[in-house]
């Protein structure tokens, strides 16, 4: 071999992470997120989509409007999308205030809303009950981010 020929050795690494970012508030926002869309599914098979507003039907002991099952099951969707995203614990926090506001114009002011959504005061409690339990899971349970690394070197993969 003369001076100025090398032999360099090629190694290859390959690092991947994935991320997870998860809280136990997340369970409660699915929990209420499934609750919503039950109750709203039943309602709005109970009253049908001829009309919105006017016919009610009981679900759970509260009057539902057509309206109002289709509030419900939006609602519903949105608290299962921050029970499915990483950012769940701070989207389900505005949701749950955004409930809580719901419920406490619904439960002041029952009777400007009893044609359109149907529930009345019984309605208002129940967005105040999901709000306050969104909101102190939200604030109570920790978020925990996990790291799994993979590192993989010359076909050999290793996970920290």
């Amino acid at each position: 071999m003369s001076d100025h020929e090398h032999v360099h050795e090629v190694h290859q690494r390959r690092r991947t992470v994935d991320r997870r970012v998860i809280s136990p508030a997340q369970i409660v926002a699915g929990i209420i997120g499934l609750i919503l869309v039950v109750i709203g599914g039943v309602a709005l098979a109970r009253t049908g989509f001829d009309s919105l507003t006017g016919e009610t039907t009981s679900v759970l002991g509260i009057d539902h409007t057509a309206l109002m099952g289709v509030i419900d099951v939006v609602a519903g969707l949105f608290f299962l999308g921050a029970a499915a995203s990483s950012g769940g614990r701070s989207t389900l926090i505005g949701l749950s205030l955004g409930s809580l506001a719901f419920g406490a114009i619904v439960a002041i002011e029952p009777g400007a809303f009893d044609s359109a959504l149907g529930g009345g005061r019984d309605l208002g409690v129940l967005y105040i009950v999901i709000g306050a339990v969104g909101l102190v899971a939200s604030l109570a349970f920790p978020t925990t981010v996990v790291d799994r690394v993979a590192t993989q070197e010359d076909g050999a993969t290793t996970i920290e």
